[in-house]
């Protein structure tokens, strides 16, 4: 959602010295999104992701990875599938 988010969790609302305010900014992406998350990050909280999602106005399906953490989930295989097919279809029709 943000960086201070990342390292406070309760934080609830965005300051102007938040280095990566992305919760306040994804309501403004005009082209499909695709939310990619890992459901055991140990690094950003799996719900950082959820809100990202559910804030986004273009979000096509997102692909919550089942044990991938914050620096393997392009080892699961569903990673490059649904990367692909974000790509070939989803961008690709918009």
């Amino acid at each position: 959602m943000s960086g201070l988010r990342v390292a406070f969790p309760d934080t609830r609302k965005t300051y102007c010295f938040d280095a990566f305010p992305s919760i306040d900014k994804v309501s403004k992406v005009a082209s499909p999104v695709l939310v990619i998350h890992g459901t055991e990050d140990e690094v950003i909280d799996f719900s950082h992701g959820l809100a990202i999602y559910e804030r986004c106005p273009r979000a096509v399906e997102p692909l919550w990875v089942e044990g991938a953490g914050h620096n393997d989930i392009e080892l699961y295989a569903q990673y490059l599938e649904r990367l692909k097919q974000f790509i070939t279809f989803e961008l690709a029709t918009s």
